[in-house]
């Protein structure tokens, strides 16, 4: 995968976040036209940068706490 399109992904799942519209883990990889496993990557790694994203049950959507 190129390194434009993994930056282009990031950015959109970000702005998801900030937005509180990411639904669920499944919801938010038809979004982002990826699989499933693909979203828990890329969320692991924003995490892992240093980025505060947690999980809302109650609203089904992640965020930054």
């Amino acid at each position: 995968m190129s390194y434009t399109k993994t930056l282009k992904r990031e950015k959109y799942l970000k702005e998801l976040i900030e937005k509180q519209c990411t639904g669920t883990p499944k919801e938010l990889a038809v979004k982002m036209e990826v699989s499933e496993s693909t979203v828990y990557r890329i969320l692991k790694a924003l995490k892992e940068l240093g980025e505060p994203i947690d999980y809302s049950e109650s609203k089904n959507t992640y965020y930054y706490k």
